[in-house]
């Protein structure tokens, strides 16, 4: 499930959006993120969101896969939310006494607050909808093609490497401890977080200075790998990119007009 979650498994699968270049689809969202930010409705993320789940739900990716991976951004959201309707504002929405201190949460802090959350999912759905159709060495060809530097690009790669190395040692120390009753209070279950944070801390550390040691074994002089050249867009691409180009025009047009 975790593989599922955090990987380009689905990326891997053949379909019509996976299919598309990934230059096309980068700089699609890139352009729509950039109107979803400077929007001051919530129509354009809205709008991002709905055609982002629509897209890969069309090309059955679970449900659950896709809450997973809004969960940590929509909590993020939601504290935003909050933050906003009890600091910022004039006009009194709600009152609390608590614990002897008064709270007041403002109106304009909730419509700002909804504002920057409908924000935040749909710039997270488009960048789903990015990670779930194209797969990772697509990714960094893609960013190499738009000068992206090459060391960027190559720290980006081992970092996704070695995240999920890091996450099978962390999972094996927790499995450990939970036989050993290391979650069966709360005193033992912080000591438990203490150490296993610990640990991976560490290992991370040893891992770093492996890899390096052995990529200076395999002859490496600054640059760890050679990634493929692309070729000129297809007839299929240029379909796809005047799509886009459509859709973006349009939701342009849609949001002055609203």
């Amino acid at each position: 499930m975790i593989n599922e979650v955090f990987s380009d498994y689905f990326a891997q699968k053949d379909n019509f959006l996976t299919a598309i270049d990934a230059r096309v689809k980068m700089l699609f969202i890139a352009v729509w993120i950039l109107m979803i930010i400077s929007s001051h409705k919530a129509i354009m993320p809205g709008i991002a969101a709905i055609i982002s789940i629509g897209f890969l739900l069309s090309i059955r990716i679970p449900i659950k896969i896709l809450l997973l991976r809004f969960a940590f951004p929509l909590m993020v959201a939601t504290v935003v939310v909050v933050i906003q309707v009890f600091f910022y504002g004039t006009t009194p929405l709600m009152h609390w006494n608590v614990f002897g201190f008064s709270l007041v949460g403002y109106e304009e802090g909730l419509f700002r607050g909804f504002l920057i959350m409908s924000k935040v999912i749909g710039a997270v759905s488009l960048i789903i909808f990015l990670s779930l159709t194209t797969s990772l060495n697509k990714l960094f060809n893609a960013a190499l093609w738009f000068k992206i530097p090459l060391i960027c690009v190559e720290i980006a790669m081992l970092t996704f490497r070695y995240i999920f190395v890091l996450l099978d040692d962390a999972i094996t120390i927790k499995d450990a401890q939970k036989i050993r009753l290391g979650y069966s209070s709360f005193s033992r279950s912080m000591r438990s977080i203490g150490f296993l944070v610990g640990s991976v801390v560490i290992q991370s550390y040893d891992q770093s200075k492996a890899v390096y040691e052995s990529m200076l074994l395999r002859g490496y002089n600054g640059t760890m790998m050679n990634l493929s050249s692309y070729d000129r867009l297809s007839i299929k691409d240029v379909i796809a990119g005047v799509l886009f180009v459509f859709i973006i025009i349009s939701l342009f047009i849609l949001n002055k007009g609203v």
